[in-house]
């Protein structure tokens, strides 16, 4: 069982996603673009930020919708990723690599919140 937030896989994936975006937007045409910048920064940290309060709710009923919302924040991420490629603010190579990130992040948040159907921690 993990001990921190920073224990999960859900969340070490969307931080490396987040280390990567925040690369990839601190120069260059993104960097200039502050409002595409700022959303796509503050899309993917959303998804850090919900997956840690998430974590430390007492009950599996009350974490959930926290990694939902962070599920939503890594679709935003993900469109964001597509409209950076799309404007000519990333390669393909980079928008490629930070999709994929961006989808195994996806799928590790989908798995954790399957994960609290486990009963309750006791008290």
């Amino acid at each position: 069982m993990p001990k921190s937030h920073e224990d999960l896989i859900c969340w070490q994936l969307a931080d490396q996603l987040r280390q990567m975006i925040i690369e990839q937007t601190k120069e260059g045409a993104a960097a200039k673009d502050l409002r595409f910048t700022s959303n796509l920064r503050d899309a993917v940290s959303s998804a850090c930020r919900n997956q840690a309060e998430g974590f430390y709710k007492y009950r599996h009923s009350s974490q959930r919708p926290y990694f939902v919302t962070a599920r939503a924040s890594l679709g935003e991420t993900k469109d964001g990723i597509r409209d950076g490629l799309q404007r000519g603010y990333f390669t393909a190579a980079a928008a490629e690599q930070m999709s994929l990130l961006c989808g195994r992040a996806m799928i590790a948040n989908l798995r954790w919140i399957k994960s609290l159907n486990r009963p309750d921690p006791k008290p």
